[in-house]
């Protein structure tokens, strides 16, 4: 049971999105931004979209200002098999359902952030996967090519790695310095030399 709960936590998932988790095609309707007065129409879009007078997050009421309501396209993007458009990653699932400090994991008595929905784009916080969407779809520039979660804590341990050993060998080049010594390959050098000296006059 305690591993079950666990598992949707670190997934971003319910009980009945998990049957069908493998498998699953969400379907979104994604906001498209307005054109431009005087700019060109741009061509049609590879994918169905559609318009209708929806709310602006944090605009008057048009009852009262006395216009029209405005009208809001939107894009009908579809999800690949199995992808999971909130899965935020495991750290980040977590805190949006237990909280966003650690001593609200053992008392929970607020709410947990993700029944906030107090973001103007969607109830619940959306992950990288919509953000490919909208790069493929056309409706956000890319700027740089996609990298799945599992990609980027391969980049971060590597440069962790290296940062690392390059700290270390610093701080043994320094030491030498400051002893006024020589690095550690010379004076095994000239030890070397030395020995093998004086094993040769002990032979003559």
């Amino acid at each position: 049971m305690s591993g079950s709960s666990l598992q949707f936590v670190f997934l971003n998932t319910t009980t009945i999105e998990n049957l069908s988790r493998k498998t699953k095609v969400w379907q979104l309707a994604v906001h498209m931004p307005a054109i431009p007065p005087g700019s060109a129409p741009p061509p049609p879009p590879p994918f169905r979209t559609v318009t209708f007078s929806a709310p602006v997050p944090n605009a008057p009421d048009p009852a009262s200002t006395g216009q029209p309501p405005e009208l809001r396209t939107f894009a009908i993007l579809h999800s690949r098999p199995g992808e999971n458009p909130w899965d935020l990653g495991y750290y980040r699932n977590f805190k949006s359902v237990m909280g966003d400090r650690w001593y609200e994991w053992f008392l929970p008595i607020k709410h947990s952030p993700c029944a906030r929905h107090d973001r103007p784009d969607s109830e619940f916080e959306m992950g990288p996967v919509v953000e490919r969407m909208k790069r493929e779809a056309g409706i956000v520039a890319s700027s740089q090519p996609e990298m799945d979660e599992k990609t980027r804590r391969q980049h971060r341990r590597r440069r962790r790695r290296t940062s690392t050993r390059a700290s270390s060998g610093d701080v043994e080049a320094g030491d030498e310095e400051a002893r006024g010594g020589k690095p550690k390959r010379h004076h095994r050098r000239r030890r070397r030399r030395s020995e093998s000296g004086r094993d040769a006059g002990v032979t003559r």
